[in-house]
């Protein structure tokens, strides 16, 4: 028995009957009880009692946390582990050549739009002016 589950039945409560689910719940319904109850119940950034919830989280976590395994006892029969070897360090890929990707084209585009948008616009009204008196 979890820790959780532990606290809540000194509480006086069994995490089963809080949720609403029948012992032996799958992991998935004992979510969708607590998702059910906590709507109900209402979530305290809601508005909802923040004691009740704090009752609902607790079920949950006693419900989902996996029970602590007893002792492991080797079969009998089984022969003993062979010891594994040392672990070879693996060796480093050689370093890759950098790729061209679209950054490596931006430069002559940003100087493109620097020559069309700002140097044509004024040598053409440096032409105007000197042709026009």
């Amino acid at each position: 028995m979890s820790q959780l589950a532990a606290a809540g039945r000194r509480m006086g409560m069994d995490p089963h009957q809080v949720l609403g689910v029948r012992r032996g719940a799958t992991p998935q319904q004992v979510t969708q009880a607590f998702r059910r109850e906590a709507r109900r119940g209402g979530h305290p950034d809601t508005g909802g009692d923040a004691h009740a919830f704090r009752r609902l989280v607790a079920a949950r976590d006693a419900l989902l946390t996996p029970a602590p395994a007893g002792p492991a006892t080797p079969p009998v029969s089984s022969p003993p582990p062979r010891p594994r070897p040392a672990a070879q360090p693996r060796p480093r890929p050689a370093a890759r050549p950098a790729r061209r990707g679209s950054d490596s084209s931006a430069l002559p585009l940003i100087v493109l739009a620097f020559v069309a948008f700002i140097t044509v616009p004024h040598i053409l009204l440096a032409i105007v002016l000197v042709v026009v008196p």
